[in-house]
C-alpha cells in the first residue's frame, strides 16, 4: 500500500498559509527603498514572500572554519584570525594595503577603493577575524576587498554557515540574510501535504522548515547527498506526474477516433511540392497515420531541428483527418507563425476544395462570426490560429486532429481546453517542438508519450557563425551597408525593447544607430507592438520595402524569409544556447551562403565564452540542447519561458532519475484520492497552490 494512503486528518490554517503570498514590504524593516532593490533583484513589479523564498543561495561558505595563513588555498573563500601589523596608504593606481600576521605567515589585505569608515575599523595592533577569497600572487598571499573584517565579538554573532546569494546593485549578501531571518520569524509552521511517515522515511522536513534550512543552513548541505532541495524537487516532479496521470486517465477513459481513410494522401499531395519528402519525414507520416488509424487516442511528440520539415509532416497528418471526415486544428503561439502556416497550407491544398480559415485575436468581428458558424457546421475543414482556437464561444463540429506548434509555449490547461472542444475529448494530439528534448526530460514532462524525431534535411547548408566584439560594430555596419540587397537581407536581434541600467542593448537604441549608419530602409519589430503593426512591418521587409529587420527574440519562431542570409545577435551571451540556435535558423533557407554574427561586450567570463563557442562550432540542435541543459539547468527546456508549465527551478538529471519512478507511482494513488476524497482534494490543492501550479481545477473538472 502506498505510504500516501495512510493519511491523518489534514487541516491547514488558511491565515498561516496565506502569509506566504503577502507582499514583502509588509515585513517590518523592509521599507520602500529596500523593497525597490528586491524588485530589481527578482525582476518583478511586486515581490511576495514566496518569490524571495525561491531565491536560493548559489553556495554555502563555512565562515567558522578558521585556517592558518600558511594553509590558505589560492582561489578559495576562507577565514583567518590575525593581528594588523602594518598599513600602507594607497597612491594613484596602487591599492591601500594592510598586513596581517598570525604567527605562521603574512597576509596582504588590498583595497583599491577604501571606504572612509574602514580607517577607524582596522587599526594597527588589533586582532581581526577576516574572511574572503584568497589569491596568491608573486608568492604573496592576498585577499582583495574581504567579505568580513570583524572583532571577536562581532564574529561570534555571525552564522557559522553563510549562504551566498546572487545580488543586485545596492543590495548586500548580509542584507538578504537579515531579511530571511525576519521572514522566518514572521512565517508560522503549517501542516504538510505529505504524511509524517513519508517525511520520516525520507528524513525530510516540513515544507516551511525545508525552506528555512535552505536559507539558514546549519551545515553545507550542498556537499551532502541528501539535501533539503531534494524534497522540493520531489514535490515538483510529483505535481507534474499527477497532471500527466490525469491526461492518461482521460485517454484511457475515452476511446480515440479511428481514422481509416486510405486515399493515397502522400502521393496525391507530394507531387505539388517543389521537392521530395525526406526519408525521416515519410517515416514520421507513416507512424502518425498508423496511430491515427487505431481506436486509441494518439498523443505524439514530433521533434526535429530547425528546418527539418516538421510543419509539412503536420500538414499531411491534418489531411489524413480531413479525408477521414474530421476537422484539423493547428495552434501556433504567435500570429506571425499562424499566418505563415495558413499561407503554406492553403498553397498545398489550393485545388482540392478544402476550406481553411485563419483565426486570431485580430480577426474582425463580422468575419469571426461567419467563421464560427462554418466551423460549427463543419464547412471549414482546417482551422489554423493562435490562442483564439480554444475560446468558450467557439464550437467545433468534429475535431479529429489537434496540432500544437512550439508546444512549450502552451500550458497543460490550454491543451486540455482545446482538447475539450473535441467530442468527448477524443481528438488525436500532435505536439511539435524545434527545441529538441532529451529522453530523460520527455519522461518528466510527458510521461509515456510516443516520440517521432526528424533528421536534418540533407540539402540544408550550414550557417557560418562568428563571434565578434561590440567594439567592431562600426566595421560590421560598414560591411553590411555594402552587401545588403533584396536577395541578401539581414536580421538584427537585440535582447530587450528599451534601455536600462544594464549593459544590454535595446532594439530602440540599435534601430536609431543603424538608421544613421546604413543607407537602407530599416524595419522594426518587438513584443510590445500590436499584431497589426508587427504584420505590417514584416510585410515591408518581405516585400523589399526594407532589407534589414531589427527585432527582439520575437522572431525566434515563425519567420520564414528565403532572402534572409545574415543574422546579427547582440549580447548573444544573454540568450540560451537553444534560443541562439533557433534564431540562427532564421537564415540559411536558400542556396546561398548564410552568416550568423554573435556580438558580445568585452566582459565575457569563461562560461559565456564557452557557451558562444558551442554555438560557433555546433550546428546540431540535439547536441546544443543537451549542452544547454548541462550549463543552465532544466527550466527553459521544459518550457518556463512562457506561461504554462511549472518552473522547474532545481531539477537535474540525477534528481530526475532518482525521484521520477516513485513520484510516477505515487501520482496514481494521489490522483485517485483527489477524485474520491474531499479531504485529500483540500490537502493536495495546498501543494499545487504552494508551487503555483494552477491546473488543479482541471483535475476536478
Amino acid at each position: 500500500m502506498s505510504i500516501f494512503l495512510n493519511y491523518n486528518f489534514f487541516m491547514i490554517d488558511n491565515t498561516k498559509f496565506n502569509k506566504l503570498f503577502i507582499d514583502l514590504k509588509e515585513i517590518n524593516g523592509i521599507g520602500t527603498y529596500n523593497y525597490s532593490k528586491f524588485k530589481k533583484l527578482l525582476n518583478l513589479e511586486k515581490v511576495r514572500i514566496i518569490d524571495l523564498l525561491w531565491h536560493f543561495p548559489t553556495k554555502i561558505i563555512q565562515r567558522n572554519n578558521i585556517k592558518k595563513i600558511n594553509e590558505l588555498i589560492d582561489g578559495e573563500t576562507q577565514s583567518i584570525i590575525g593581528k594588523v601589523v602594518n598599513y600602507r596608504k594607497g597612491f594613484r593606481n596602487a591599492p591601500h594595503q594592510y598586513q596581517i600576521y598570525d604567527g605562521t605567515d603574512k597576509l596582504e589585505l588590498l583595497f583599491f577603493k577604501l571606504p572612509f569608515y574602514m580607517l577607524s575599523k582596522i587599526k594597527e595592533g588589533e586582532t581581526k577575524y577576516i574572511s574572503g577569497k584568497v589569491k596568491i600572487f608573486n608568492n604573496k598571499i592576498q585577499i582583495a576587498h574581504p567579505d568580513y573584517i570583524l572583532s571577536e565579538e562581532d564574529f561570534s554573532k555571525r552564522r557559522d554557515f553563510e549562504p551566498i546569494y546572487p545580488l543586485t546593485s545596492g543590495l548586500t549578501n548580509n542584507q538578504i540574510i537579515l531579511v530571511f531571518e525576519k521572514i522566518f520569524s514572521f512565517l508560522e509552521c503549517i501542516d504538510d501535504w505529505h504524511n509524517k511517515e513519508l517525511l520520516i522515511s525520507k528524513k525530510w522536513l516540513n515544507i516551511i522548515e525545508t525552506f528555512k534550512y535552505i536559507h539558514m543552513p546549519i551545515v553545507d548541505y550542498t556537499q551532502h547527498a541528501e539535501t533539503p532541495i531534494k524534497r522540493i524537487a520531489y514535490d515538483e516532479i510529483l505535481i507534474n506526474q499527477i497532471k500527466i496521470e490525469h491526461i492518461r486517465h482521460i485517454r484511457e477513459k475515452n476511446m480515440g477516433i479511428s481514422m481509416n481513410c486510405n486515399n493515397n494522401i502522400v502521393n496525391k499531395f507530394e507531387d505539388k511540392l517543389p521537392f521530395k519528402l525526406s526519408k525521416s519525414q515519410k517515416f514520421a507520416i507513416d507512424t502518425i497515420y498508423n496511430d491515427m488509424s487505431k481506436p486509441k487516442q494518439m498523443i505524439r511528440l514530433l521533434q526535429g531541428d530547425v528546418g527539418s520539415g516538421k510543419t509539412l509532416v503536420s500538414f499531411f497528418s491534418g489531411l489524413k483527418a480531413i479525408y477521414s471526415g474530421y476537422q484539423f486544428v493547428l495552434m501556433a503561439p504567435t500570429e506571425i507563425l499562424a499566418s505563415q502556416h495558413y499561407e503554406n497550407f492553403t498553397n498545398l491544398v489550393t485545388d482540392k476544395k478544402i476550406k481553411t480559415c485563419l483565426l486570431t485575436s485580430n480577426t474582425k468581428k463580422d468575419v469571426k462570426k461567419k467563421m464560427y458558424n462554418e466551423i460549427a457546421n463543419g464547412e471549414i475543414k482546417a482551422i489554423i490560429g493562435t490562442h483564439s482556437l480554444f475560446q468558450d464561444e467557439l464550437k467545433y463540429k468534429n475535431i479529429g486532429l489537434i496540432v500544437i506548434d512550439e508546444q512549450h509555449r502552451f500550458g497543460l490547461h490550454q491543451r486540455l481546453s482545446l482538447q475539450k472542444k473535441s467530442k468527448i475529448q477524443r481528438a488525436d494530439l500532435l505536439l511539435m517542438t524545434a527545441t529538441p528534448i532529451p529522453r530523460t526530460l520527455i519522461q518528466i514532462k510527458y510521461g509515456d508519450i510516443d516520440v517521432s524525431e526528424l533528421d536534418n534535411l540533407t540539402d540544408r547548408k550550414i550557417t557560418e557563425t562568428s563571434i565578434l566584439s561590440i567594439n567592431k560594430i562600426d566595421r560590421l555596419s560598414n560591411r553590411l551597408n555594402k552587401i545588403i540587397n533584396n536577395d541578401n537581407k539581414v536580421f538584427w536581434v537585440c535582447p530587450q525593447i528599451l534601455s536600462n541600467s544594464g549593459n544590454k542593448t535595446s532594439v530602440m537604441e540599435r534601430y536609431k544607430y543603424l538608421q544613421k549608419k546604413l543607407n537602407h530602409p530599416i524595419t522594426l519589430i518587438h513584443g510590445k507592438m500590436s499584431e497589426n503593426d508587427k504584420s505590417e512591418q514584416l510585410k515591408n521587409y518581405m516585400n523589399n520595402r526594407s532589407n534589414i529587420l531589427v527585432a527582439t527574440s520575437v522572431i525566434e519562431v515563425g519567420i520564414d524569409i528565403k532572402e534572409a542570409n545574415i543574422i546579427v545577435i547582440e549580447n548573444a551571451d544573454s540568450f540560451g544556447l537553444s534560443q541562439l540556435h533557433q534564431l540562427r535558423g532564421r537564415v540559411g533557407r536558400n542556396d546561398n551562403k548564410s552568416w550568423c554574427v554573435l556580438l558580445h561586450d568585452n566582459n565575457l567570463n569563461e562560461i559565456s565564452k564557452n557557451r558562444l563557442k558551442i554555438i560557433k562550432e555546433n550546428s546540431n540542435g540535439f547536441s546544443i540542447a543537451e549542452q544547454d541543459m548541462l550549463m543552465r539547468g532544466y527550466g527553459d527546456i521544459l518550457g518556463n519561458r512562457q506561461s504554462g508549465f511549472t518552473n522547474y527551478r532545481i531539477l537535474n538529471e540525477e534528481m530526475i532519475s532518482e525521484l521520477i519512478m516513485e513520484a510516477s507511482k505515487e501520482s496514481k494513488y494521489i490522483l485517485q484520492k483527489i477524485y474520491d476524497s474531499d479531504d485529500l482534494k483540500h490537502k493536495y490543492k495546498y501543494m499545487f497552490d504552494f508551487y503555483e501550479a494552477h491546473e488543479f481545477n482541471y483535475l476536478l473538472s
